[in-house]
């Protein structure tokens, strides 16, 4: 009773062994392949189905932009959660969530001092100057950001290096990048303030060690134009009124417009000296009278006024207006100078003039009825380009020029989603990790090959079974054979087998067993035929004569 137990787990053991080696080799690799599939299939399962670690997109951004954030990744489909006040996303998704952000101008705010709450034992100077560094370009670009304009700043600061040498010494730069409103422009006053703002915040900085660009790559220096950036300054102010007009009618971030300005800078002065000869000036008169008494001249001339004093004018007496004319005994001789009038005009122009102006504006598609991008009717364009050449002041008698199409836009977002795909590996492209994908790929083609081979075997048995109908079965029953060999070695009668026997004949000689060992050699592949009909024959049912010899 004991040993029942024991004999139980080993009998049943056993029982499998024997149902395993009557298995053909085919059917224990299909078994091996599809318990393998199995597994494999729920391991791949469990590793997908398991949560995947999160991590943060923007460490340190504030509540204003971590909801920003996270509007902007559920709009595009991304996992994501606000856990702790940070926007965190799956690890496997993170470099495409970052690219999303940045796309989108996000965060817009970056720590400040506050890096140095809480204590930070242990720290190195090395950390404690970078953190320093850090924490004062967020505090800048907080205060630059707070400006109307102003959507996003970012500044960098180079701090110089001290030395005992005063000409050894590095000054500090640095440089801002700022990401202005739509429709929005810096006066040069604001710009020298940014300038000021940053060089006052580092110590031994000047104001002209500090550059600033815009988001369109436009470098802002705060000074007047001259001659040397007229142009660009004429160019600038044309695009950004054009941009900001149609900007209102068609939405922002839907107009890209580009501005040539060709700039005459020849310094030209011109003097120019007018005369009027229609309003003579009297410059002076003389007048002399000999021999009569200068009374008498009372009722002597010409019509009291500037009529009377101009030439060929008529006395009132009806004595001529002459140089000199005789009044009774006496003479009088008159001397009129007249002046006309002259202008002294100096015009000097200034050393830049705009010569002409050429503009290329793209409008961004609109919105169809069906909610897919359409392009602008020709009615629209005609319209907006007629609002953009009253912004610009074109002029058609100058030669100016002005081009206004309808153009699919490709949002940042999109290009830089495309960029990142493209960059990354092909690994990070599967639904899966790598080693995972080649072994399930791996048992899958196995799979597939064993499938092969089985359907193969099968269909070659079938076609040896077709060809050859005879040659598998045997001439009698394993148990007649038997008889018959015996009754052949003891009497050494061929009669004793049957006549379909006859033909494969044993060598002749030896024992049975030489004897059939020879016949093996002899025709391998007939042998192997025999063989496996053998073991694929079902067992034969005992005879009412054996059952009664039991």
């Amino acid at each position: 009773m004991a040993d029942a137990p024991t004999q139980g787990p080993s009998a049943v053991i056993n029982q499998l062994k024997e149902l395993w080696g009557k298995q053909s080799r085919g059917r224990r690799m299909l078994a091996l392949l599809v318990v393998v599939g199995v597994l494999g299939f729920v391991l791949v399962t469990r590793l997908v189905s398991s949560d995947a670690p999160y991590a943060v997109v923007a460490d340190g951004a504030s509540p204003d932009d971590n909801q920003e954030m996270l509007a902007v990744l559920e709009q595009r489909g991304m996992p994501v959660r606000l856990a702790n006040g940070k926007v965190e996303v799956k690890t496997e998704k993170l470099d495409q969530a970052r690219a999303i952000i940045a796309a989108a101008g996000l965060p817009r705010i970056g720590k400040g001092l506050e890096l140095f709450d809480g204590s930070h034992l242990g720290q190195s100077s090395f950390a404690e100057q970078v953190n320093f560094r850090r924490g004062l370009q967020g505090e800048l670009a907080r205060s630059i950001t707070a400006l109307a304009q102003v959507q996003n700043a970012r500044v960098h600061l180079a701090l110089g290096k001290r030395s005992v040498f005063k000409d050894r010494e590095e000054g500090a730069t640095a440089s801002v990048a700022l990401h202005l409103y739509p429709g929005q422009q810096l006066t040069p006053d604001q710009v020298r303030g940014i300038r000021s703002l940053v060089a006052a915040s580092v110590e031994g900085m000047r104001a002209e060690s500090v550059v600033i660009v815009d988001n369109h790559g436009n470098l802002l220096d705060g000074a007047e134009p001259t001659a040397a950036n007229k142009s660009l300054a004429i160019e600038q102010s044309v695009t950004s009124r054009v941009r900001s007009m149609l900007e209102r009618v068609v939405g922002p971030g839907k107009v890209w417009v580009v501005t040539t300005a060709v700039v005459d800078d020849r310094e030209v002065s011109e003097t120019q000296e007018l005369f009027d000869n229609t309003n003579p000036v009297l410059r002076s008169e003389t007048r002399t009278v000999e021999g009569m008494d200068p009374t008498v001249l009372d009722g002597v001339g010409g019509v009291a006024g500037t009529r009377g004093n101009l030439p060929g004018a008529q006395p009132a007496g009806g004595t001529g207006g002459g140089s000199a004319a005789p009044i009774g005994n006496g003479r009088l001789q008159e001397t009129k100078n007249f002046e006309i009038s002259r202008t002294v005009r100096q015009v000097k122009k200034p050393d830049a003039q705009l010569a002409k102006l050429f503009l290329a504006v793209v409008v961004d598609y609109k919105a169809g009825a069906d909610g897919k991008a359409a392009p602008r009717s020709e009615q629209e364009l005609a319209e907006l380009t007629a609002l953009a050449r009253q912004a610009a002041g074109i002029d058609d008698a100058r030669g100016d020029k002005i081009d206004v199409r309808s153009i699919p836009f490709v949002t940042d977002a999109e290009a830089t989603a495309g960029d990142a795909a493209a960059a990354k590996p092909a690994e990070q492209l599967l639904p899966v990790p790598l080693p995972i994908a080649i072994g399930a790929g791996g048992g899958l083609l196995v799979l597939i090959a064993a499938v092969i081979l089985v359907m193969r075997s099968k269909k070659a048995k079938k076609k040896l079974l077709d060809e050859k109908p005879g040659s598998l079965a045997l001439p009698a029953p394993v148990v007649e054979l038997e008889r018959a060999l015996d009754a052949r070695q003891s009497h050494d009668e061929d009669a004793a087998l049957p006549p379909a026997f006859e033909k494969p004949a044993l060598p002749p000689g030896g024992s049975t067993r030489d004897r059939v060992l020879a016949a093996v050699r002899a025709d391998v592949e007939r042998a192997a035929e025999v063989l496996t009909a053998w073991l694929s024959e079902p067992p034969p049912k005992p005879t009412p004569a054996a059952k009664g010899a039991k």
